[in-house]
């Protein structure tokens, strides 16, 4: 083989391995809309989110705002329902319980905050279910001034999946814990979840159990990427035989 083919051949098989590279290589969690999956003793379910980019002032760099949701969610009390959307962000002010002031300036919240009055509850939620439906596909930053731990495609609010029954269900990111930070065997990192059933008032109640819960932005199908490395082989050998025969002339 002569220096022209060798040359052609060598930088031919780096381009098709730059482009099976990029393929390969980038996250799901940049398609659109976004597969997940998540599992916890609160039910299962699986959605696709459509994503676009977040213009709220206020919000953090990098978040994507989720305006529409499709999927199923499964568990006793429900059986299996349709995951119809998520609910509109109403931009509460958030409250701190602890000390009973209103929110820091250290470290803002997200514009996006919002809140679902519920009973049920915990203490700490004071009666609310937070949420702002952001999806961050680089993993979420710290946007809780007095809880430390962040990581995820979601943050601590996380998104509220409206149900085909008229219950809610809220998925969120605890971040990346210490080890047994949430006892023992707990750690890394975690999601979390509440459900949230239609009340005959009209109201909404938290469904008991564990929040705790598992969550994944899936690997694409591996019929796909097969498909698109035969498709970068292709364009690969159909360049190379372009180039030996502008050579040979």
């Amino acid at each position: 083989m002569n220096t022209k083919k060798r040359l052609l051949t060598q930088t031919g098989i780096l381009a098709a391995g730059a482009m099976l590279a990029a393929f390969l290589l980038a996250p799901n969690a940049r398609a659109n809309p976004v597969e997940i999956g998540f599992n916890g003793a609160g039910g299962t379910g699986h959605a696709l989110l459509n994503v676009v980019p977040d213009t709220t002032a206020g919000d953090p760099s990098g978040a994507q705002l989720v305006m529409g949701a499709s999927g199923s969610f499964s568990n006793s009390a429900f059986g299996t329902v349709s995951i119809t959307g998520v609910r509109a962000r109403n931009f509460a002010t958030p409250f701190d319980v602890a000390d009973g002031t209103w929110q820091p300036g250290m470290l803002p919240f997200p514009a996006s905050f919002s809140q679902l009055a519920a009973s049920g509850t915990s203490a700490q939620d004071n009666g609310v279910i937070t949420y702002d439906d952001l999806f961050y596909a680089d993993g979420s930053p710290q946007t809780c001034w007095d809880y430390p731990f962040f990581g995820g495609f979601l943050d601590p609010y996380g998104v509220m999946f409206s149900l085909s029954n008229g219950g809610f269900l809220d998925l969120w990111s605890f971040g990346v814990v210490p080890p047994d930070f949430f006892g023992p065997g707990s750690g890394g990192l975690t999601y979390g979840m509440a459900v949230l059933e239609l009340t005959s008032d009209g109201g909404y109640a938290v469904l008991p159990g564990p929040p705790f819960a598992t969550a994944s932005v899936p690997e694409p199908d591996l019929l796909w990427l097969f498909g698109a490395a035969m498709l970068g082989l292709f364009a690969w050998r159909r360049s190379v035989e372009k180039k030996r025969a502008r050579i040979a002339v």
